[in-house]
């Protein structure tokens, strides 16, 4: 079974074949210019997507394998954080995202938001966890052995290490105080403030404005929607650290309930990507971020369902054609 969108479209070879073409010229010109920031080429950026989604009518589900081994591998360098724990919680955030169910599986921001930054923490948590059941024996320990000794120095040091917080998860759990954007000049809303605001995605109007935006036959305006709501929810920081790895993540969530492919950001396009969210946050201009979109998006496409096709191709091709004699 091949796991491709391209074996299973319904289309001329000579059709296939214009695509790859077109597609394979789109990734040789990356190799010559930074094409994140050309944004007068977004036309041709747009058609790409615009024609491989009327010709192959993707699946999600069919590029998600290739998908997860390379982004996991880069979204711990987007924001230069890369830890045992951090790889092992954006593996887990993307299975959840590999089993949701877009026609059964019930979508909020807010909701989705929550469960993600969860995931993304759980191994830090499960670590810190077992840090603190660590230090409540110890201190038992000590405590017991200085009953023993009636030592009132050990059996202070006892007490002080025997408290320790009880709610150690962090995963999940909304902001109670002030945070500061090291990467941008703005200021953020107050911890209540911002919780009111995030709370309002549970809100029938909030909904409803998703739903119709999901619903709008244009692909582009729904693109539009998913990369102005990510950088506002950026903006409002709603928990106390990993906002801007949760809601990159939300946005894939966000394109798979249009089969839109899973996007990642490499190493090299970070500066790109920061000046790009930079315009977004502070000013209110998503236009640079939403160009920087379409052309992650075409990336994918590349990468995920073009790539894998030709090596397949080229695997079954025979290498040399005998003489004939």
């Amino acid at each position: 079974m091949n796991e491709n969108n391209i074996y299973n479209a319904e289309i001329d070879q000579d059709t296939i074949d214009l695509l790859l073409t077109a597609f394979e010229l789109y990734n040789i010109s990356k190799s010559h210019k930074n094409v994140y920031k050309n944004e007068h080429d977004v036309s041709i950026c747009k058609t790409l997507i615009d024609q491989y989604y009327r010709k192959i009518r993707p699946n999600y589900v069919d590029m998600i394998l290739n998908f997860k081994r390379k982004y996991i591998a880069n979204e711990a360098l987007v924001e230069k954080n890369d830890t045992p724990e951090e790889r092992k919680g954006v593996a887990l955030a993307y299975d959840y995202i590999t089993s949701f169910d877009i026609d059964k599986d019930y979508f909020n921001i807010f909701v989705n938001s929550l469960h993600i930054h969860s995931l993304l923490y759980k191994p830090l948590d499960e670590k810190k966890r077992k840090e603190v059941e660590d230090q409540r024996s110890e201190a038992e320990r000590l405590y017991e052995e200085a009953k023993k000794e009636r030592n009132l120095k050990k059996l202070r040091e006892a007490r002080e290490m025997a408290r320790v917080t009880e709610g150690v998860s962090f995963g999940g759990s909304l902001r109670k105080g002030p945070v500061i954007m090291r990467d941008f000049n703005i200021e953020v809303p107050s911890a209540a403030e911002a919780c009111r605001i995030f709370n309002g995605y549970l809100q029938p109007d909030k909904v409803r404005e998703y739903e119709e935006a999901k619903a709008d036959p244009n692909i582009f305006h729904y693109i539009d929607y998913c990369v102005r709501t990510v950088a506002d929810l950026i903006a409002l920081q709603p928990f106390g650290d990993g906002n801007k790895r949760t809601f990159r993540t939300l946005l894939n969530l966000m394109f798979k309930e249009r089969n839109l492919p899973p996007v990642y950001i490499v190493k090299k396009e970070r500066k790109a990507y920061h000046d790009a969210l930079e315009k977004a946050v502070c000013d209110k201009d998503y236009s640079s971020l939403t160009v920087f979109y379409y052309f992650k998006i075409c990336d994918s496409i590349y990468e995920l369902d073009f790539e894998p096709y030709l090596k397949h191709v080229d695997a079954i091709v025979p290498q040399s054609i005998p003489s004939q004699k």
